[in-house]
């Protein structure tokens, strides 16, 4: 049944699949969307132990997101409307819907955080993924001029709907690709893919995901901010062929610290008392028990109490 199930998704959504992959290869943005398949399956075997051993199958309510997700599909190809996100969210559907067919509540219960993550391999709708990326530019644009003018450059915004640093001769244009939503999608991703594996409390792991935007925001602003002062040095050749992609590689790493720096801060802040150990635990309550149950003897004054006396002899031996 799982083997006609796979067979008969992979022909309901081979288009589908296939525009995510095409989008996956020729746009930057996405292209962290081979590795959320790879990253959901493996949340599926660390999640091995809530797969329930036991199920009556097939739970025929399970049909019904299977059904929404082919009728989604097709909505979204014969009016191509967010046609590649529609059909993302109806890829995802579909395969709760095996679960739910298979396993039950049980099985929705083990897989969810996987069917959940695999909204990062979707595309954005395109009017929504335009206006986001166009404030990302001017967010980036004035924090950026803001950082050049606290440092101490006469910096202004011009042009291109406020999305040009100028200082001086020389003219910094945050276009599209420097926009950040390349950092942004990919950040979250990770973001969320460590809150998923990390044992902390549910406050800490929500604080992770919630501050995973305004990190790779930062970091995008940086990133601007340090190519934008090697230009004003005049070192152009340097910021043609090193800065300008090096500095994107960098981000990565440079926003991961600052997620590392909010765990410790958040340890700093709130401290949660250590679980005493096994074994002291063990030593502790046999104590306990003994001291409860083992009463010394105490001597007693009372003559109720005292052993009975020897018989005295009532003759005279011979």
């Amino acid at each position: 049944m799982l083997g006609v199930l796979v067979v008969s998704l992979l022909f309901a959504f081979h288009t589908a699949i296939a525009d995510m992959i095409r989008v996956w290869s020729n746009q930057a943005d996405y292209s962290h969307g081979f590795l959320v398949p790879l990253f959901s399956a493996y949340l599926l075997w660390v999640r091995r132990s809530k797969l329930p051993p036991l199920v009556e199958w097939p739970e025929y309510w399970g049909l019904l997101p299977i059904v929404l997700g082919v009728a989604l599909s097709s909505w979204a190809g014969m009016t191509n409307i967010a046609k590649e996100f529609c059909q993302g969210v109806s890829l995802i559907l579909a395969l709760g819907g095996v679960v739910a067919l298979l396993l039950g509540r049980a099985g929705l219960h083990w897989a969810w955080p996987s069917l959940a993550f695999l909204i990062f391999m979707v595309k954005l709708p395109d009017r929504f993924e335009i206006l986001f990326t166009f404030k990302l530019r001017q967010i980036a644009t004035t924090a950026s001029n803001f950082l050049l003018q606290t440092i101490g450059y006469p910096s202004y915004i011009a042009g291109q709907g406020g999305t040009v640093i100028n200082v001086g001769d020389v003219r910094l244009g945050v276009e599209w690709a420097c926009s950040g939503l390349s950092m942004v999608l990919t950040f979250v991703a990770i973001g969320t893919a460590m809150a998923l594996l990390l044992a902390r409390p549910i406050g800490d792991r929500i604080a992770i995901v919630l501050t995973t935007i305004p990190i790779s925001i930062v970091s995008n602003i940086i990133r601007i901010t340090i190519t934008a002062l090697v230009y004003i040095a005049g070192w152009q050749w340097l910021g043609d062929k090193i800065v300008h992609d090096f500095a994107g590689w960098l981000m990565m790493p440079f926003a991961l610290a600052f997620l590392w720096l909010e765990l410790k801060l958040i340890d700093w802040l709130f401290v949660v008392p250590e679980a005493p150990d096994r074994d002291d635990i063990l030593k502790s309550a046999t104590a306990t028990a003994a001291a409860q149950w083992i009463v010394p003897e105490q001597p007693s004054n009372d003559k109720n109490d005292l052993p009975p006396a020897a018989p005295q002899p009532t003759g005279v031996a011979p």
